[in-house]
């Protein structure tokens, strides 16, 4: 499935605008690769969208996976990008950039593009640098949008930063390793609570996704011992160690599924609307509902 280029958001939307509503964020982000942060930002997107939101997924990771997830690959070295919507004097709006995604649900997508490293840049060397996906993507998108989803780079840095101050929630995948378990502890002690420590609004996390879940003795463990910490509270109902012994286990499971999806570039949906991890991006996306508040 493809797109027509240059379709923008206004387009999709027939130039209606949604007037007096409110809009709101989640940055999808962790502190390492390999998580399957992307599979969770594509698909929390979908269920969003599914439940009668309008829905932009902003792709801010330099690696361009979520715009090749969603069948907009073409985007990555279009010559108008982000560092355009980004430019000091005439900055191009950013509803020329969106696009339709594919597949069976309607959201749009904000492609990442070669050139983020120059956004990552300018955030880098501006005073407000770290403001300006809110000024210049959130703030002007307000009327589109119900929802707006950052995936995030899996780094601490300029465009993570932003992305989370675009937002103020967060949304933090993980497997169950020991690796990913430290990066979520340096995620929340190195990135959230340094940012919190200068915001008057802080970042809220809205909830720790076990994800790519296999199902060892390993993983076992290292949920017993979130559970037994200060992140106790934003494990989803599915992702929680009563259901181990249980099918088909806790956290998003890992599934070919993911992949053959991300390989055909729509959501799991799309590929497989029997898929039985639907139901848990589901259950995710009414969580993330009702515990987050407005952005703009």
């Amino acid at each position: 499935m493809g797109h027509s280029r240059g379709a923008g958001c206004d387009e999709r939307r027939g130039n209606e605008t949604r007037a007096g509503a409110e809009m709101r964020g989640i940055t999808v982000t962790l502190q390492k690769g390999g998580v399957g942060k992307t599979t969770v930002a594509i698909n929390l997107a979908e269920r969003l969208a599914t439940r009668d939101n309008d829905v932009l997924l902003v792709d801010v990771d330099p690696q361009g996976s979520a715009t090749e997830g969603v069948g907009c690959g073409d985007a990555y070295t279009a010559e108008r990008s982000l560092r355009h919507v980004l430019e000091r004097t005439d900055p191009l709006d950013p509803g020329a950039l969106c696009r339709p995604v594919a597949g069976d649900t309607r959201f749009d997508l904000l492609p990442s593009n070669a050139e983020l490293q120059h956004v990552s840049r300018r955030i880098y060397g501006d005073d407000s640098g770290e403001l300006l996906f809110y000024r210049r993507i959130v703030k002007p998108l307000a009327d589109e949008y119900d929802w707006v989803v950052f995936d995030a780079p899996p780094t601490i840095g300029p465009l993570s930063n932003a992305a989370l101050i675009a937002t103020r929630q967060v949304v933090l995948p993980l497997q169950l390793s020991k690796p990913s378990a430290d990066a979520l502890i340096r995620t929340v002690t190195n990135q959230l609570f340094s940012l919190n420590d200068r915001l008057s609004d802080p970042i809220d996390i809205l909830s720790i996704v076990p994800n790519r879940v296999k199902g060892d003795n390993e993983e076992k463990r290292v949920l017993e011992a979130i559970e037994d910490s200060q992140f106790e509270p934003y494990l989803p109902s599915f992702s929680r160690s009563d259901r181990l012994e249980t099918s088909p286990g806790p956290g998003i499971r890992e599934r070919i599924a993911f992949r053959r999806a991300y390989r055909d570039g729509v959501p799991l949906s799309t590929y497989d609307p029997n898929a039985d991890m639907l139901e848990r991006f589901e259950t995710l996306a009414a969580i993330v509902e009702n515990r987050s508040t407005e952005s703009v």
